[in-house]
């Protein structure tokens, strides 16, 4: 499976099922050969698996975020006639019709409830478009952090919760609803929402709840040490369960727990709030028909289970096995789930999971012929700690050259199916991929967590070493061919390993944390990195000890460094430091920049550079 091939595989993102359990639809990307793009279509699925799956929509604007009405009608987000997203309808028998503009929908009962940009005091779509006519500046005024979120500055556009057709919500949000969050209650009457307010550097994260017939609004949920994220809200329209993230400290890890809140009274217990168990964001939970219980995802080990919560007694019983799961829907009857599956060695695929026999059937194939094999391995870190990860194989003769990669997060795991940097094609150019979950990652308890929290750098260094010197005495692996790659904060790890080893023949730091100081103060979200660490002003100690760049005179290794140019989250002020750093000290090193890409490389033709480019620069050192 080489580069192409892994980017001609359809990439299912979503799943809606009708409220009466007749249809299921996916919505599933392709690449598009006359355009280099990724277009999304809707098909529709047989839900026993019997039927080939059938394609829905066809445009070149592609179709994303299908919701049954219930009515039985498909809605749906498409950018069709013009370059803004647009509400869509498609009825049981007929054609597509265009309801308004927007950019995500929730439907409630015969509520629909949609998210839209519209600039600050315009009265509806007709006043907006009036006034972006009119605009000639594109001065952006900020009077509240954040002012950038990932690959975009906020402004001077609004997001704003709207009744399709009908009501505005929310027409003064500012940032309240960057990074938009909210579900409609099956009655049809409230729309709960995850609601920015300003503080200082760091907002305040509330969930609200907003009633549909006059846009009253009030506090549901409210902590001023964690924020709430990932509303659902119950069959009966009686609860709300969502995420509680703490916010981070400097000397004590956040967790995660699921909350279960009272929607009359505002009464609030935890759902799940274990230090074994972490709720993935990877999946927004569900709830069981008659409201008595919850599914949801959690973190476990590199695989991400399904599993079920009794709202009452509060016990869990693990619904699936092995891999991972997304996009979960349940059957009116509660007999059977709907989920996107997928795991390290099968791309995400929807499937039908029997509740009485546990019995896992696929709904489309997703066969792909890979280039290798995947194995489980650990190691012990030097503080007794079991370090986990898995060896990607090439199907080649003789011993292997060596490449370690490190995920990003750092609160993530390796585990599961990877589009954006997906380790195969390098199994593909004959090289074994070593993935380790080290200290840091989601899966193995808050303790693990923990004792990499003020470890970055020194830690997760001991934990990604161990991994690999126990790989390196396999006779499959050539120990004298090895490298070292990451993104994110597996970047920063690529330049801490830069300065603190010369074991490895090269290295390669994708939109990596060079100078930490700096980082912290021009990242999206600094004032997270700020509680965390502290300030630079406050423990400069501290930001001296855990940046790379304190030890750029050790460097030796090459370094292949590559950055997105519209990167909010690790700016790329920071890869240009890093390679003016490099070349000032005669450190063979490149970099690959792409000026139209964000934190990760996502644009097909651009994905397609930076792969070849990462594999030219391998080659170049371990062949």
């Amino acid at each position: 499976m080489d580069f192409d091939r892994f980017l001609a595989l359809p990439r299912p993102s979503a799943l809606a099922l009708a409220p009466d359990g007749s249809r299921l639809v996916a919505a599933i990307g392709q690449y598009d050969d006359a355009s280099g793009k990724l277009i999304s279509a809707l098909w529709e699925l047989d839900p026993t698996g019997a039927t080939e799956p059938q394609r829905l929509t066809r445009s070149a604007g592609g179709e994303s975020q299908p919701v049954f009405h219930a009515d039985g009608s498909l809605y749906f987000v498409s950018a069709r006639d013009d370059e803004k997203s647009a509400l869509w309808r498609l009825p049981a028998a007929g054609e597509a019709e265009r309801v308004c503009g927007a950019d995500d929908v929730r439907i409630g009962g015969s509520t629909v409830v949609i998210a839209t940009s519209m600039l600050p005091g315009s009265k509806d779509a007709a006043d907006d478009e009036a006034q972006r006519k009119e605009r000639k500046t594109s001065g952006i005024l900020h009077t509240s952090s954040p002012v950038r979120v990932w690959g975009s500055e906020l402004g001077p556009d609004e997001t704003r919760l709207q009744v399709a057709n009908g009501i505005d919500l929310t027409p003064t949000p500012g940032n309240a609803l960057i990074e938009t969050e909210y579900a409609a209650a099956p009655d049809g009457r409230t729309v709960i929402a995850k609601w920015f307010v300003s503080r200082g550097d760091w907002p305040l994260v509330q969930l609200v709840a907003i009633d549909t017939a006059t846009g009253d609004r009030r506090v549901l949920a409210e902590d001023p040490e964690a924020g709430f994220y990932s509303p659902v809200v119950s069959p009966d329209s009686r609860y709300v369960v969502a995420t509680r993230w703490d916010d981070p400290q400097p000397d004590t890890a956040p967790w995660v727990t699921l909350v279960l809140i009272d929607l009359e009274t505002g009464e609030r217990r935890d759902l799940v709030n274990d230090p074994a168990v972490w709720p993935s964001d990877s999946a927004t939970p569900v709830f069981t028909p008659d409201s008595s219980a919850l599914y949801f995802v959690a973190d476990d080990h590199g695989d991400r289970p399904i599993v079920r919560v009794d709202l009452e007694t509060g016990v869990r019983t693990r619904i699936t096995d092995a891999g991972s799961y997304t996009s979960i829907q349940v059957a009116p009857d509660g007999s059977a789930l709907f989920a996107l599956h997928h795991d390290m060695d099968s791309p995400h695929a929807p499937v039908r999971v029997d509740l009485a026999t546990g019995d896992v059937v696929r709904l489309m194939p997703s066969e792909v012929e890979l280039p290798g094999r995947v194995e489980r391995v650990e190691a012990t870190a030097p503080d007794g700690a079991t370090i986990p990860g898995w060896l990607l194989l090439p199907n080649t003769d003789g011993p292997a050259p060596l490449v370690l990669r490190v995920h990003g997060g750092p609160d993530a795991s390796a585990g599961g199916w990877n589009w954006r940097w997906n380790p195969w094609w390098l199994v593909a150019a004959g090289y074994a991929v070593l993935l380790p979950d080290p200290a840091l990652s989601i899966g193995y308890g808050k303790e693990f967590i923990e004792r990499g929290w003020q470890g970055w750098g020194a830690t997760v260094y001991d934990d990604v070493i161990a991994l690999t010197d126990v790989v390196e005495q396999r006779p499959d692996i050539d120990a004298t061919r090895t490298a070292a790659i990451g993104g994110s904060f597996g970047g920063y790890m690529v330049n801490w390993i830069a300065g603190h080893t010369d074991r490895f023949r090269c290295l390669i730091s994708h939109a990596g944390i060079w100078h930490l100081a700096g980082f912290q103060g021009t990242a999206d979200y600094s004032g997270y990195f700020a509680r965390q660490f502290g300030t630079p002003e406050d423990r400069p100690e501290r930001y001296a000890e855990r940046s790379p760049s304190q030890y750029l005179k050790n460097i030796t290794t090459p370094i292949l460094v590559t950055h997105g140019g519209q990167d909010q989250r690790v700016p790329t002020s920071q890869g240009n430091h890093l390679f003016a750093d490099l070349q000032r000290r005669g450190v063979e090193s490149a970099y690959l920049s792409f000026p139209d890409e964000g934190h990760m490389i996502l644009k097909p033709a651009n994905a397609r550079l930076w792969n070849q480019t990462m594999i030219d620069w391998l080659d170049r050192h371990l062949r």
